[in-house]
């Protein structure tokens, strides 16, 4: 499953509408509540926990991508990374 997929299914939008700098102030539908449906699912997709100061820091799709590949995570080469929407 993709991180984009992942993170869409949660906010009831479209994949393509997200990109690395997106975060809950430029993203529709992106609350509190949701921010942690958001965190759950990913740790879930990719079988990893965040540390509370990587969930804290993280301030966009990029940043929790970096994580997710300092936690070794592989992503699927189709997968696109969007510098803007």
């Amino acid at each position: 499953m993709k991180l984009y997929d992942i993170i869409a299914g949660i906010l009831n939008i479209e994949p393509d509408t997200l990109h690395e700098l997106s975060n809950a102030m430029n993203t529709p539908n992106w609350d509190s509540l949701r921010h942690i449906e958001v965190i759950l699912a990913v740790e879930t997709a990719y079988n990893i926990r965040f540390a509370i100061n990587e969930v804290v820091n993280m301030q966009n799709l990029g940043e929790m991508r970096t994580v997710l590949e300092n936690k070794d995570v592989i992503f699927d080469e189709a997968e696109p990374v969007r510098l803007s929407a």
